[in-house]
């Protein structure tokens, strides 16, 4: 099989990629208005979105957590604050702040959960009372659109109404009303109103309004809990840093006053709480220590009479240097047992023996355990007296030691206690934003060009593939093994005709009349050569201009062809041909009849149908009056009789077919035809809707002489010759192989 009688496939073919590009261009330039519609409507919803929507503002503030040191390991009683200063880690730490502990008494100080906004006009109202500097006069329903502003310090409503919209309508004065449902109140600013409601009491206190008489404004009471656990939501809580101890806090919302007010609540709460958790700390210590005081007094008070009883009876003995140095130790040992042993007790009166803290004390307690026990071991072997000696005095000094410490702590402690200071503070208070943090109007705008501009390309590019349509005259030879015999370019003078044949009272604009240089006019005589040495072979002298589907051009070719070939000095028969919709007659005047459809009917002759027309040459049929069925009347056997006849008198019998896919006119119009021509538009036509044209002409044995491609548009690039620019795609040819 060779290459002319195979149909190709896309395997057959193969693009340069400076062509593949180039039709990537060329899509993109057909789809200019799509992309340009696109980006407009993207940029405008951008722009829109950045000047309209609600402007948010951040405020923040910084918290330290202060260093302290944990002496548990030395002196355990010797630095008191450090007991009260237990340092805990900052993601602990960041969880009290945003702990409802810390939260809720915010919300319960600023009344967030008190809702109280002026009902602005919908869509609009918003954004232009945003800019506002004076009262607005209350629209319809009590609409606003200007700067007016309510405080509501008080409202207190049953759980039933909880997040429903009570009404406030301003009135003359000082007067309010309040209404929701069928209940209405009417109140006084300053003043408390209180009533009651099928569900329970409400008390509501209004303490300024800012607006004209008429103006409404929106209530709503919220959960105090609801409105806490929302709060805490849109905390951002994070440690600035690894480990360094720093603490930012920030808040978003629409009211750059109220989000700095909620921080600084807050951050005020948590150094509160700290400073209450820190005296609560030594205020359980005070009251352990007051308990142990008169016990270790007491204790200390029987060490001194055992060891003044034992010198009155044995009188003053001295220690060797052995035993002086054991006394000291022991005293050393005893004294840092009894302090933590001491510690455990206050620890265990606030935790478990599983605490960390309490587990530590215990690791120590077992070593000094160990060290007095060896200390014990050595005093033994000292004489039975001097060991006397040196555990009565050791006593004595532990003891006393134990009693210093005990009432300076305790001391420590109230002061402590009375001096409320924590270990955390506020670097950075927060302070009202001066500007939002979005929108961000020059990134939403360009962001929204760039979106747009890449979704104009997307659907371009998109729309060529989806839809398949041709871009290339030598698309259609490669694709569908159809010759194309000529490219007939756009026509704006076409397109300007067009506009002025929808004028009333018009007169009948044809372009080949109007315009003879025109570059489409220019390419139907380069057809008309090539048409003649075509119908040399053909088996009579009437050709059949159709197409797949309407809307292509095929009436604009085969009209503006007949004037052309007529002009030649050749005799031309235009018959519009398609019964159904027919409409050559407005181009050159009259009617649908007289015309075909009374020729094949018989109810006229030939000489009764034919027109005379204004190009010299060239006679019209009209398509007729129409009838019942378009297809019972062409399929009459009449027609190939009637068609020669009429041919006998012409050089070219030239027919204005119906769409080949729409109807089977086309197919029986096709049978008395020597040539037929498709038309295919560029942009339009479909490679498929050609290829499914051809098979139906070939299975009735009906070959299509050529396509004649419509409405090609000149790009930028194209090579230069005569009246336009053209581009065309360079392929590689392969060898068609089985």
């Amino acid at each position: 099989m060779n290459r002319s009688s195979a149909p190709l496939d896309n395997r057959d073919v193969d693009e340069y990629p400076p062509a593949r590009f180039a039709n990537y261009l060329d899509a993109l330039y057909d789809s200019r208005k799509l992309i340009a519609i696109t980006t407009a409507v993207a940029l405008a919803l951008g722009v829109g979105y950045a000047f309209f929507s609600q402007p948010v503002y951040r405020a923040d503030v910084l918290v330290q957590v202060e260093e302290t040191t944990n002496t548990t390991t030395r002196n355990v009683l010797g630095n008191v604050s450090a007991m009260f200063d237990v340092k805990t880690a900052a993601s602990g730490e960041a969880q009290v702040l945003g702990s409802r502990m810390v939260v809720s008494p915010a919300v319960d100080k600023l009344n967030l959960y008190i809702q109280a906004t002026p009902r602005y006009f919908p869509i609009l109202g918003q954004v232009v009372g945003r800019y506002a500097e004076e009262w607005s006069t209350p629209g319809p329903r009590g609409y606003v659109w200007g700067n007016e502003h309510i405080d509501v310090s008080k409202f207190d409503v049953p759980h039933e109404f909880y997040d429903r919209p009570f009404i406030l309508t301003k009135g003359d004065g000082q007067d309010y009303q309040i209404r929701y449902g069928k209940l209405k109140l009417q109140g006084t600013v300053g003043e408390v109103l209180n009533a009651t409601t099928p569900y329970g009491p409400l008390a509501l206190r209004v303490d300024k309004i800012d607006a004209k008489p008429g103006a409404t404004f929106e209530l709503r009471r919220f959960s105090p809990l609801a409105t806490t656990e929302k709060l805490r939501s849109e905390l951002s809580i994070a440690e600035k840093g690894k480990e360094s101890d720093v603490i930012g806090v920030s808040l978003e919302g629409s009211d750059p006053k109220k989000v700095s007010a909620i921080l600084g609540a807050i951050a005020g709460e948590y150094v509160n709480q700290n400073v209450k958790r820190k005296s609560e700390e030594a205020e359980r210590s005070i009251r352990f220590l007051e308990l142990q005081l008169p016990e270790m007094r007491q204790q200390l008070s029987d060490s001194e009479t055992r060891f003044n009883d034992f010198r009155a009876k044995h009188g003053t003995i001295d220690l060797g240097e052995e035993a002086s140095s054991l006394l000291q130790l022991s005293v050393a040992a005893q004294t840092r047992r009894a302090e933590l042993e001491q510690k455990r007790k206050e620890l265990l009166s606030r935790f478990t023996e599983q605490h960390p803290a309490v587990q530590s004390i215990d690791a120590q307690l077992a070593a000094s355990q160990q060290e007095t026990r060896q200390i014990a071991s050595r005093t033994e072997l000292l004489p039975p007296l001097e060991q006397k000696v040196l555990r009565l005095q050791r006593d004595v000094q532990v003891g006393s030691e134990l009693d210093t410490m005990l009432r300076n702590t305790l001391e420590q402690l109230k002061l402590i206690k009375a001096g409320k200071v924590g270990n955390v503070r506020v670097l950075d208070a927060a302070e009202p934003p001066d500007t939002p943090v979005r929108p961000k109007r020059a990134l939403i705008i360009l962001a929204s060009l760039m979106l747009g501009l890449f979704a104009g390309v997307v659907a371009a590019l998109a729309r060529q593939r989806l839809f398949d349509a041709i871009d290339d005259p030598y698309e259609i030879e490669l694709r569908t093994d159809l010759p194309v015999y000529a490219s007939v370019p756009y026509s704006r003078q076409e397109e300007k005709l067009e506009h002025d044949r929808r004028r009333p009272q018009s007169q009948s604009l044809v372009l080949a009349s109007e315009s003879t240089i025109d570059p489409a006019i220019e390419s139907l005589r380069g057809f008309h050569t090539a048409l003649e040495f075509t119908m040399l072979a053909a088996r009579n002298r009437i050709v059949l201009v159709t197409g797949p589907t309407p809307g292509i051009g095929k009436s604009f070719v085969a009209l503006n062809l007949a004037a052309v070939v007529g002009a030649s000095g050749k005799r031309v028969l235009l018959v519009d041909s398609d019964l159904r919709r027919g409409f050559l007659h407005r181009h050159l005047g009259g009617d649908r009849g007289p015309g075909l459809s009374d020729l094949m009917q018989g109810t006229l002759r030939a000489d009764e149908v034919i027109r005379t027309t204004r190009f010299p040459g060239v006679d019209f049929i009209a398509c007729g009056p129409q009838v019942t069925s378009s297809g019972d009347a062409l399929s009459n056997a009449k027609l190939e009789v009637l068609m020669s006849q009429l041919a006998t008198g012409y050089d070219v019998v030239l027919l204005d077919g119906p769409p080949m896919l729409s109807t089977a006119d086309a197919m029986r119009l096709a049978c008395v035809a020597g040539t037929t021509f498709l038309v295919a538009r560029q942009g339009v036509t479909g490679i498929g809707e050609l290829r499914e044209s051809a098979r139906q002409l070939e299975k009735i044995g009906l070959p299509v002489r050529g396509v004649i491609v419509n409405a090609l548009r000149l790009r930028p690039g194209r090579y230069s010759y005569g009246y336009g620019r053209y581009r065309y795609a360079s392929y590689i040819y392969k060898p068609y192989e089985r």
